[in-house]
């Protein structure tokens, strides 16, 4: 537990190493949400503190991809997908999707980063992960008006769908959390994790239908398909703002949500139990 003497004597503070998790483990994260948000605020003025276009990146990246990948589909006659053009149709995926890369890669060396302030001061260590996905939250809310203009400029208006789209957006960042919380784990432990993250995130990004649809995946295939977490995730996602919805958008969003509670309750559950263990990395 966290004890402070009451009288004017510096504030001495015990720690319980117990590994069961415990009220006082919530409190603590609670208590640092300052430090959270501080820490956030340092990575993003870190990642842009030199650059020329700023946060503006968050901008020119999925306009310059999905401009590319148009590109390829009108040289093979193809301007539109599921009857939504193209453009929209990408954007809506590739926002989502570079917001979750993002948050996965800060989230791997979050705390191995920091081993000497580790070290030294004690506050919860998911103050790090935590404060990496909100980081990358915040090149996502740059890069969603995005989608708005497209959608203005195809012509489509919100639906009462649209209401449906901070849920979608509050379970992205929830499994973006639970998953970053685990590679973050993982990293501390096994230091190829980092390495093999950009070729683990390539290979997902061709396995989830952000630049086609998940309709043209032959029909004995989509059950396999729709044990992507993400597909549920994007597929909703595009629902709410196109009111596109396929056949089997349920079971994809149903799968999507377990997933996200799996990855979150039991990286926490981990976390919490090693959080000692992992102030001696080296």
């Amino acid at each position: 537990m966290l004890t402070a003497t009451a009288n004017a004597m510096p504030e001495e503070v015990f720690i319980d190493a117990s590994h069961r998790l415990s009220g006082h483990q919530w409190a603590e994260v609670w208590r640092a949400r300052e430090l959270t948000w501080l820490v956030a605020k340092r990575e993003i003025q870190l990642r842009y503190q030199h650059s020329v276009a700023g946060i503006g990146w968050a901008i020119l990246q999925p306009v310059i991809t999905v401009l590319v990948l148009t590109a390829f589909q009108v040289l093979f006659g193809r301007r539109t997908v599921d009857r939504v053009p193209y453009p929209l149709y990408a954007m809506m995926g590739l926002v989502p999707w570079t917001f979750f890369g993002h948050a996965l890669n800060q989230c791997s060396n979050s705390i191995l980063k920091h081993t000497s302030i580790v070290k030294k001061v004690y506050f919860p260590l998911l103050v790090f992960p935590v404060a990496a996905v909100i980081a990358a939250a915040v090149d996502f809310v740059v890069a969603l008006p995005l989608v708005g203009i497209l959608m203005l400029y195809y012509g489509y208006h919100p639906t009462r769908l649209l209401l449906l789209l901070p849920l979608f957006v509050l379970e992205l960042v929830l499994f973006a959390a639970g998953s970053g919380i685990w590679i973050a784990l993982l990293n501390t432990r096994y230091r190829d994790t980092a390495n093999a993250l950009p070729f683990v995130m390539q290979l997902w990004f061709l396995l989830t239908p952000i630049v086609y649809s998940a309709s043209q995946v032959p029909e004995r295939w989509r059950i396999l398909v729709g044990m992507n977490p993400m597909v549920g995730l994007l597929e909703g996602f595009r629902w709410t703002l196109c009111g596109e919805a396929p056949a089997d958008l349920g079971i994809w969003v149903a799968t999507s949500v377990f997933w996200t509670m799996f990855l979150l309750g039991t990286g926490l559950a981990v976390w919490f139990r090693q959080h000692e263990s992992l102030r001696e990395l080296n």
